[in-house]
């Protein structure tokens, strides 16, 4: 999907959609009715497909009907002559509708080349419902409809609109990959921060308030630092507070800088006296919580970090729970940069947001993206930079705010909730997904002193605060437009990610790995996507071959000092429990084994085999090799498919002879059994009308395995688990 150039244009030019399906659509359609008619006073609901579509029932009279941007529609009118039909901007009195497309008189849509309007003269129209043609119907507060021209006080009715805002849905990448585990156990990880002067050494962020830390593949037992007595008690079912951020000082592995050993964490901890920033609030509300950027320096041997070594650097008043943001990472200037969210509640309108919301006042730090030299500034006493109102840290005198109206440490501001950001390893460039609230989540590249428009925009929409609605595109030079941008058809909270620098995917490699946290949130459906960032183009990587869903919730990633992108996710909505997982992401497999002996087939049979299959690259077809050793009198061999994995199952694939029915080799035979290639139209029994992605799910799942079968031992002789 181009999201981008979709977002950008998507009330106004949706005509390149049609375009680009062009003949297909002059041929075909997504969805159609019949209308048939009550003499003058109504049209009629007679027909319509596909019959799973939520239409009003047949019989029904001017019936509201379901249109989604994007598709293409037939309708057909039983009585062209009688009653013929109109698609109109419907005001409240037929006077002053607008016609658009006419079975009768020429509407002033017609001739778009993306509404494609086709009508045979005999009843039957076709056209592309399309953001262009969406936009002629609401124009002047008017709503899509349809009427018969000359009984259009009595036979009009209405059309809902899905695919708002944004039309196209996220498709799936041509690459595939796998998830390979590095470590299992965790409440909620949420983040995965390299050791910059240690290779192989990776720091997990646990939510609960945990750092914990992979060493060379290992998780080890301790955690190497424990915050779970300074952050407040997360709820359990649900919460966005807790241990959010963790960032190590470029000169932390430098025994000659002032930074040497030194990281920074950001938790949310209980209100503990006044903080640095704050908002109003009415007198007697108190505060949710506190976020807290602390610094701590580690030995570099001890098992733990000495909790005496902490620092506060800052202190910011929280007024609801939720958008804590919490990211912090350093850029190539050495500075850090520390994400906010806008204070929660909802559309930035809850109490303590101000009359026109954080995200847009550059008075609050909340909504915005700051930026710090947080060293002591007793230890850099040659900086040219001022020292904070708190003493904590410096603030770089270029920050944009400096000298003028607007808090000093603010960097960029109006966000809703950057929970995850990062700094392309190879340009710098500052790339910030921000977490939508209702319809859109996007994608940023942040420069100085930009506005980023939440809560005026949601993405690129019109954002009302009042509703917690989006209407039209908003474009307005002074706020910066994300490059990329979904809507919450594909998901509900962007997770940012990283841009893929490694080596184990090599056709990820300078593109934006990222995910989103759900489709809902009353089971996991995260998904991971992968974007790149200067077409918009933003689109699923699927799991495996086969391409099978995550099935996760998504809570954060990591890079390692590699390049390579790791996953944390879990199955659990909340922080808690142990189901909290790292993953790597690796290149799917595209080849399988199965090691074949009589013990896996409960035979004493000492005859051995060994079976490989290749997928081919367009993941249509499999060739396989069957050698077998030792084995007397054999018959038949093919892949079998049980129900469960470890569980006897029929055939699905024929692998000796290809094809039925089974061939005798008398005495003995050591060598090539059965060389070959098979498609889906070669599947039998359990798979038999399936795909070739069933079958690698099958295999993913251990359900798959290659049975030899002979004279002696006609259910098999020898046998063993695909992997």
């Amino acid at each position: 999907m181009n999201s981008t150039q979709f977002g950008k244009l998507a009330y106004f030019v949706l005509g390149t959609l049609a375009l680009a399906f062009g003949p297909a659509h002059a041929q075909s359609y997504d969805a159609a009715w019949t209308f048939g008619d009550v003499g003058m006073m109504a049209y009629r609901l007679d027909a319509f497909e596909p019959t799973n579509l939520q239409f009003p029932p047949l019989g029904t009279e001017n019936p509201t009907l379901p249109l989604e941007l994007g598709k293409r529609y037939q309708i057909r009118v039983t009585n062209p002559s009688a009653h013929p039909l109109e698609i109109i901007a419907k005001a409240t009195s037929p006077a002053q509708d607008t016609v658009l497309l006419s079975m009768s008189v020429q509407g002033s849509l017609e001739s778009n080349p993306g509404v494609a309007w086709t009508d045979n003269g005999q009843g039957t129209v076709r056209f592309t419902f399309t953001a262009a043609l969406y936009e002629a119907m609401t124009q002047g507060g008017r709503k899509p409809g349809y009427r018969c021209r000359p009984h259009s006080a009595t036979m009009r009715g209405d059309f809902t609109v899905a695919g708002l805002p944004i039309a196209d849905r996220i498709a799936p990448s041509p690459v595939r990959v796998d998830l390979q585990t590095v470590a299992s156990g965790l409440a909620a990880p949420v983040l995965l921060v390299p050791d910059p002067a240690r290779p192989g050494r990776l720091h997990i962020v646990d939510q609960v308030g945990l750092v914990r830390v992979i060493d060379h593949g290992q998780l080890r037992d301790a955690p190497l630092l424990d915050l779970t007595s300074l952050v407040v008690p997360v709820r359990v079912n649900y919460d966005e507070r807790g241990f959010l951020g963790l960032a190590f000082h470029p000169g932390y592995g430098d025994p000659g800088h002032v930074g040497h050993g030194r990281f920074y964490t950001y938790t949310s901890e209980p209100v503990q006296g006044p903080a640095d920033f704050t908002v109003e609030v009415p007198a007697g509300t108190a505060m949710n919580h506190q976020s807290v950027v602390r610094e701590w320096i580690w030995d570099g041997a001890s098992e733990k970090v000495d909790p005496a070594s902490s620092r506060e650097i800052l202190r910011v008043d929280q007024p609801q729970s939720n958008h804590n943001a919490g990211h912090m990472e350093f850029g190539p200037d050495g500075y850090l940069y520390i994400a906010f969210g806008d204070g929660g509640g909802a559309n930035d309108t809850a109490v303590g947001h101000g009359a026109i919301g954080n995200g847009q006042n550059i008075n609050t730090i909340l909504g915005s993206i700051i930026r710090i030299d947080p060293m002591d500034p007793a230890l850099t006493s040659d900086s040219p930079n001022p020292a904070s109102a708190n003493g904590a840290y410096r603030v770089p005198a270029d920050n944009p705010f400096v000298g003028a109206d607007g808090i000093d440490e603010i960097f960029a501001y109006g966000f809703r909730n950057p929970y995850r950001f990062s700094f392309d390893a190879l340009s710098g460039a500052l790339i910030v997904p921000d977490v939508g609230q209702n319809r859109v989540e996007e994608i940023n590249f942040v420069r100085k002193g930009r506005n980023y428009g939440w809560n005026v925009k949601e993405g690129d929409f019109a954002f009302d605060p009042p509703t917690g609605t989006v209407g039209k595109v908003l474009d307005d030079p002074k706020f910066s437009d994300p490059v990329v941008q979904y809507d919450h058809d594909d998901g509900l909270s962007i997770i940012g990610g990283y841009t893929y620098y490694g080596t184990a995917v090599p056709a990820l490699w300078g593109q934006y790995v990222c995910g989103d946290f759900s489709r809902q949130f009353s089971v996991p459906e995260g998904r991971l996507f992968v974007a790149d960032l200067f077409t918009g183009q933003i689109q699923e990587l699927l799991i495996g071959p086969a391409g099978d869903p995550l099935g996760l919730f998504v809570k954060g990633f990591g890079q390692d000092l590699d390049g390579e992108v790791y996953l944390l996710a879990s199955t659990t909505l909340g922080p808690v429990g142990d189901t909290g997982i790292v993953m790597k992401i690796v290149a799917a497999r595209t080849g399988f084994v199965a090691v074949l002996s009589g013990a896996e087939a409960g035979t004493d049979s000492s005859a051995t085999g060994l079976a490989t299959l290749q997928l081919s690259a367009a993941k249509d077809s499999v060739s396989y090799q069957l050698k077998v050793q030792g084995l007397e009198n054999a018959t038949q061999a093919h892949i079998h498919i049980s129900t469960e994995p470890g569980l006897d199952g029929p055939p699905a694939v024929w692998l000796f002879p290809a094809a039925p029915p089974a061939m005798l080799i008398p005495g003995q035979f050591t060598g090539p059994l059965g060389t070959g290639s098979f498609t889906a139209a070669n599947f039998v029994g359990p798979l038999a009308g399936q795909t070739i992605a069933d079958l690698l799910s099958a295999i993913r799942e251990g359900r798959a395995y290659v049975n030899v079968h002979t004279q002696q031992s006609p259910a098999g002789e020898i046998r063993g688990p695909l992997k």
